[in-house]
């Protein structure tokens, strides 16, 4: 799912398009937004073709952006490899009572920007959203020249030697002065972006992005970092959380499953989210292990949103988890209605939230259910 303001030509489609078969509906919304005909090799699972065409409009400064990769690190990598991905946790500060500041101590809702800047966090999310857009060009414009640039981002990336980052995420979200400095579980989350990275190869198949002997490079650099994230121990760790971290581990580990061609795994992650709506939803809508963090509407709003992708994904093999309840009642659609009525007004939200929101946070998730429908 990408992070789009909605069009309101979109909200104001009739629901029998929202009905029509995936192909009709995706020439008629390229006619919709730009007039280009939206001519993708393979579907992506996860975007739409409107935002697909919104995010092809980039074309020119995606273009232009310098290539930067893990190993462009602004100091020494704590590892000792510079191949490694590092990044560090967002809410943790120097420890006032100790000499060196160590062990750093947690401030939830407090960002400490200067510590993650000296991670590889922002460049990855650089690298994940640039391909997302140079492929999403390619696919409306059809400029040769655009699609080789994503291919200059993806061997940097994944297969050039001097440039590549090694296939995990195991120094993500470092807590300095805790577990050896290295990474937690919770970094897991840093890579979700890969999803967007995977809907780009889906759209670059038959470009000139790469070739044969490169696709199963990039291939094979995802097979390994899949087998990491299912059998490590952050990897399995993060899976077990009951909370947004858990939701986000299935919304990156399926479209991954997916494009390996092992539908068996995505399934039964896709499968596995009706447990989590049961223990992360509350039957009234509420989240639990969200509306208790210092900006409370907003992790219940990210949650939710990887509840939403992972309902795109699942739309792929035919299950429809918009439309299904758990026995103890909780629902997406419940959820979804519990943050409603702060979609306007999200000052009068009645539990904590540090962080200010404007008014229409939630436009793009009011319009999941449906596009999730159009999915199946």
């Amino acid at each position: 799912m990408s992070h789009l303001t909605p069009n309101p030509l979109a909200l104001a489609l009739p629901s029998w398009i929202l009905k029509m078969r995936r192909a009709h509906a995706r020439l008629l919304l390229a006619a919709l937004f730009g007039g280009h005909a939206v001519t993708a090799a393979a579907t992506p699972y996860g975007l739409t073709a409107e935002e697909i065409a919104q995010l092809a409009v980039e074309e020119r400064s995606a273009l232009a952006r310098p290539i930067a990769t893990v190993v462009d690190k602004p100091g020494p990598s704590p590892t000792g490899d510079s191949h490694d991905y590092v990044s560090y946790a967002r809410y943790y500060w120097p420890n006032p009572d100790t000499p060196d500041g160590l062990p750093f101590v947690r401030r939830d809702g407090q960002h400490n920007r200067a510590q993650v800047a000296q991670g590889d966090h922002a460049r990855l999310w650089q690298f994940c959203a640039t391909v997302e857009s140079l492929a999403a060009a390619w696919t409306v414009n059809q400029n040769p020249a655009v699609a080789k640039r994503a291919g200059d981002w993806l061997r940097a990336w994944f297969i050039t030697p001097t440039t590549r980052m090694n296939p995990h995420v195991e120094y993500a979200q470092i807590r300095l002065g805790h577990h050896g400095n290295r990474g937690t579980e919770f970094g897991v989350l840093d890579a979700r972006c890969l999803a967007q990275v995977i809907d780009g190869l889906r759209l670059l198949e038959d470009s000139p992005a790469l070739s044969a002997t490169e696709t199963a490079a990039v291939q094979s650099w995802f097979s390994t970092y899949l087998q990491w994230l299912t059998t490590s121990e952050a990897g399995t760790a993060e899976r077990a959380n009951t909370n947004n971290h858990g939701t986000w581990y299935i919304a990156q580990a399926v479209p991954i499953a997916l494009y390996l061609g092992h539908e068996d795994l995505a399934r039964e992650l896709c499968e596995s989210e009706k447990l989590r709506i049961a223990r992360e939803i509350e039957p009234d809508g509420r989240q639990p292990q969200e509306i208790t963090r210092a900006d409370g509407l907003s992790y219940s709003q990210f949650n939710l949103e990887a509840h939403a992708s992972v309902a795109r994904l699942a739309a792929n093999l035919g299950l429809d988890l918009w439309n299904y309840t758990a026995p103890n009642g909780a629902n997406l659609r419940q959820a979804l209605e519990f943050l409603r009525p702060y979609n306007s007004a999200p000052e009068t939200w009645p539990f904590t939230q540090g962080h200010e929101l404007p008014a229409g946070f939630l436009d793009q998730l009011l319009q999941e259910p449906a596009i999730a429908q159009e999915k199946l």
